[in-house]
């Protein structure tokens, strides 16, 4: 488990559990105590929990309704599935194919599936950039290109008019997204800036993918990010809240549940 696994699994564990102390750590995570220390260090350092004598408790100031909440607590709800809507979201891509993905916590997920296929990525986000650079294998791995803009804070996200314009750069075959709601009128996200820049790269792809664990489902934010009918493909957990959404006559898009 590498050192980034590790946080989002403390960060999992805390938001179920609200507590963790060292010796449970080193157990459930096979690391040593000096290391799970480190990380507790690097999580509060962050200010994504707080220390604790001989341990780590959840941080209380955020609140999940937020969708630019920083990326390391976003990707702490519903790890597990998220993790398997990336790994699902991985296998259509192939060697030769070029994939354009924005900056979400579910996304972000996908980039250890992808960094050793010989493919080319365009994206946003200068966290999904780093974790590939950081999980290739060799150096016939995915080639990455950074869309360039204005870094939104905590995000890790670069978007505003450069990021957008460089976005119509390219073409792609695949478009990977991620949004904070989805209702009967398709799905939104919370700020103009990213959704901006996620319809560029809609714009831009041929097959639209949308990952979106059942949390999302039966919310709206502010900013609709496009309608049902642009979407081919729909990534999901099976859930009571997300099912209604199965049956709606605009929802053209194919629904792959994990």
């Amino acid at each position: 488990m590498t050192q980034g696994q590790r946080h989002r699994s403390i960060l999992a564990y805390l938001e179920k559990e609200g507590e963790l102390i060292v010796e449970n750590a080193s157990r459930l995570f096979e690391a040593s105590p000096a290391t799970i220390r480190r990380d507790f260090n690097d999580l509060a350092e962050q200010a994504l929990a707080d220390k604790t004598w001989g341990g780590i408790i959840k941080k209380s100031q955020y609140t999940v309704e937020n969708s630019m909440l920083p990326l390391a607590y976003r990707q702490a709800q519903a790890t597990a599935e998220k993790l398997k809507i990336a790994e699902k979201a991985a296998l259509l891509v192939q060697d030769g194919d070029v994939v354009m993905i924005d900056g979400g916590s579910t996304t972000f997920q996908m980039a250890s599936f992808l960094a050793n296929k010989r493919i080319r990525i365009i994206t946003n986000s200068i966290l999904i950039a780093y974790q590939i650079d950081k999980d290739k294998i060799e150096k016939k791995g995915a080639e990455v290109f950074l869309t360039g803009g204005m870094l939104y804070p905590e995000s890790g996200l670069l978007v505003g008019p450069q990021a957008n314009q460089n976005i119509k750069f390219y073409n792609a075959k695949w478009a990977f997204l991620s949004c904070g709601a989805l209702d009967e009128e398709g799905p939104s996200n919370s700020n103009q800036l990213v959704v901006e820049s996620e319809q560029a790269i809609i714009s831009q792809s041929d097959i639209i993918v949308l990952l979106a664990d059942h949390s999302k489902f039966g919310k709206r934010n502010m900013c609709k990010l496009c309608n049902w009918s642009d979407l081919n493909y729909i990534i999901t957990n099976q859930s009571e809240e997300n099912h209604y959404y199965y049956n709606l006559e605009n929802v053209k898009a194919k629904i792959v549940l994990v």
